[in-house]
C-alpha cells in the first residue's frame, strides 16, 4: 500500500525572470548562484522549462545538481513536490525562469515563468535589458505589474547599461513610476568573454574556461547587485509555505532490478540528461554504468543502454573514428541489447552524420542518415501517440516531452525499421512520425522527463530484465552445449585409449 507523506517548506526563494530571451538572465543567475555559494549558503537550484544547457551551468555554479521545473511536462502537484523535496533544509532556493516572464504556450501565458512563480509563492526579480532605452524601461516594469497584479514582483536588475548617467535615468524612471526598487545595475560586457550557441550559453563541457566564466560571473554580480537586498526579498517568502505530498519511500525499488546494469553515455558529446532521469534508475533498483563513446574501448557487459542528447556534431570526427566502440555497440544491438536513444543518441546510431559537405560514418544501428542544418528542424514541446510496435511503450500511450534539434533524418530504406510514434504536436522526424525502431533499439527526437512520464523508466527496466533473462538462458544453453562437447570429447579419448 502506498503511503503519502505531506511535506512543506518556507525556504527563502527567488525567481529570476526577464522580459525576453537573450536578456542575460542565465549569466546573471549563474553569477548569483556562485556568489551565494561563496557566502557559504546551501542552495536548491532550479531551471524553469526543459533546458539542459542552462541547468548544467547553474548546477556547476552551485556545486550540485540543478533540477527542472516544468508544469507542462509534469503536473503542478509534481512541480511542488520536486521543489519541496529539493529545498528541504536549504538556506535559499534560486529558480531561473525562461523566455519572457509571461511567455507560455498560449495567449494566456499558460506554463510561463510568472505562473511558476505564483505556484511556488515566490517573489520575482526582473532583469531589464537596458539597451537603447531610458524611461521606456519604467513602462515595461509598470506593464508587468498591471498585466498580473498577483505576481509578486519585488525588484529589478538593469543589464547592459551604457554608463553611470544611463543608470541614474533608468533607476529614477522606474522607481518614480512603480513601487519596485532597482537592486542592481550591470554595464555592457564584451560578448567575446561569453561564447554562445543557439541563442544561449555554450554547453558547460565545451566552454574553454568554464570555471573562470563562473568566477567572473560571480564577481560581476557581487560588484553590481545588492546581494543583501536580494536575500531580504527572498526571505519574504518565509511568510508562505509550499506544501506537497509524495509516496514514501520514493519510487518502486524492485529486487528483480537490483542487479540490472544500465549503461549511459556521458562525455562531452552526450551530456543532456535530466538529473531525475538518472536518479530514476537507482530509485528503481538498477545500477548505472557511465561510458564514453569517445574512449577506444568496447562496450562493457550491460542489460540496457541509455543515450541522451548532446552535440555529437562537435565531436563527429572522433565519434566516427572510434571503430572499436562502434562495432561493439552494433554487435550488442544485433544480439538483442535494448537501447533508448534521444536526439543526439539517434544521430549517433544512424548510418552517417552529414555536416555541410562532410559525411561522418556513425554506428549504423538505424537505417537512416542524419543531416545537420543551420536552423532548428524541431523546437518546443512535443506530444506523440505510441502507434507502432516498440521495445518500451504500450500501444495507445500518449507521451509529452520536448524537442530541440538542428538535424533531420533521411534515407530510410530498411523495411525492418518501423516508427513507434505518431506526432500530435511538434515536428519529430518528419512532422508526422518519430521513434524509429529496429531490433530492441529506439531512436527519437523526443526528450521525456521521468517525473512526467513514468512509463519511460518502467519500459527501460522491463526490457533490461528481459534481456538479462534471455542472456542468462543463452549462457546456460551455451554452457550445456560446451559441456556436452567436452563429455563427447572425453568419451572419444577414452574409446581411443581402450582400442589401443
Amino acid at each position: 500500500m502506498q503511503v503519502f507523506m505531506v511535506h512543506k517548506t518556507n525556504v527563502p526563494r527567488i525567481v529570476i525572470a526577464a522580459l525576453k530571451g537573450g536578456a542575460g538572465k542565465t549569466f546573471i543567475t549563474v553569477g548569483l548562484v556562485a556568489a551565494l555559494r561563496k557566502r557559504g549558503l546551501s542552495q536548491a537550484v532550479f531551471k524553469k522549462g526543459p533546458d539542459y544547457i542552462d541547468a548544467g551551468w547553474l548546477g556547476s555554479a552551485a556545486g550540485s545538481d540543478c533540477y527542472n521545473l516544468d508544469s507542462y511536462l509534469f503536473s503542478p502537484e509534481i512541480v511542488r513536490a520536486s521543489f519541496v523535496r529539493r529545498s528541504l533544509g536549504k538556506d535559499v532556493a534560486v529558480i531561473e525562469g525562461n523566455r519572457g516572464i509571461f511567455d507560455g504556450v498560449d495567449v494566456e501565458g499558460s506554463y510561463s515563468t510568472a505562473e511558476l512563480a505564483k505556484l511556488l509563492k515566490s517573489p520575482v526579480i526582473l532583469i531589464v535589458d537596458a539597451t537603447k532605452v531610458t524611461r521606456t524601461a519604467a513602462a515595461m516594469v509598470l506593464g508587468c505589474r498591471a498585466l498580473d497584479p498577483q505576481l509578486n514582483l519585488q525588484g529589478v536588475v538593469l543589464n547592459r547599461v551604457a554608463g553611470a548617467r544611463h543608470e541614474t535615468i533608468l533607476r529614477q524612471a522606474i522607481e518614480d513610476a512603480t513601487p519596485v526598487r532597482v537592486i542592481g545595475s550591470i554595464n555592457k560586457l564584451p560578448l567575446e568573454n561569453f561564447p554562445q550557441r543557439h541563442l544561449g550559453l555554450l554547453p558547460l563541457h565545451e566552454h574553454p574556461r568554464a570555471g573562470d566564466f563562473i568566477e567572473e560571473a560571480a564577481t560581476v554580480v557581487e560588484q553590481s547587485i545588492g546581494l543583501d537586498r536580494l536575500l531580504a526579498i527572498a526571505d519574504t517568502a518565509r511568510q508562505s509555505y509550499v506544501e506537497a505530498s509524495w509516496d514514501h519511500p520514493e519510487g518502486q525499488n524492485s529486487n528483480d532490478a537490483s542487479s540490472v546494469r544500465i549503461g549511459v553515455l556521458r562525455d562531452s558529446a552526450f551530456q543532456f540528461y535530466y538529473p531525475e532521469n538518472l536518479e530514476a534508475f537507482s530509485i528503481n533498483g538498477a545500477r548505472l554504468v557511465e561510458i564514453s563513446a569517445l574512449a577506444h574501448q568496447e562496450l562493457p557487459e550491460l542489460d540496457g543502454l541509455y543515450i541522451g542528447g548532446g552535440f555529437p556534431e562537435t565531436h563527429a570526427a572522433r565519434l566516427a573514428e572510434n571503430s572499436v566502440f562502434k562495432q561493439s555497440l552494433q554487435s550488442a544491438v544485433q544480439k538483442g541489447l535494448s537501447v533508448y536513444a534521444e536526439c543526439g543518441g539517434l544521430m549517433y546510431l544512424s548510418r552517417s552524420l552529414r555536416i555541410d559537405q562532410r559525411i561522418y560514418p556513425m554506428v549504423g544501428v538505424f537505417p537512416v542518415d542524419t543531416v545537420l542544418e543551420r536552423k532548428p528542424q524541431g523546437h518546443g514541446y512535443i506530444r506523440v501517440e505510441v502507434s507502432g510496435p516498440n521495445p518500451f511503450y504500450p500501444l495507445g500511450s500518449v507521451l509529452t516531452g520536448h524537442e530541440f534539434h538542428y538535424s533531420y533524418v533521411t534515407g530510410v530504406d530498411d523495411p525492418a525499421a518501423t516508427y513507434a510514434f505518431r506526432v500530435l504536436r511538434g515536428h519529430g522526424m518528419d512532422g508526422s512520425h518519430d521513434g524509429i525502431c529496429i531490433h530492441n533499439a529506439l531512436g527519437t527526437y523526443l526528450h521525456v522527463h521521468a517525473l512526467g512520464e513514468p512509463l519511460w523508466i518502467k519500459g527501460i527496466i522491463k526490457r533490461a530484465l528481459e534481456f538479462r533473462t534471455m542472456a542468462g538462458v543463452a549462457d546456460r544453453e551455451q554452457h550445456r552445449t560446451d559441456r556436452a562437447r567436452e563429455l563427447k570429447h572425453r568419451r572419444k579419448i577414452r574409446l581411443t585409449s581402450h582400442r589401443r
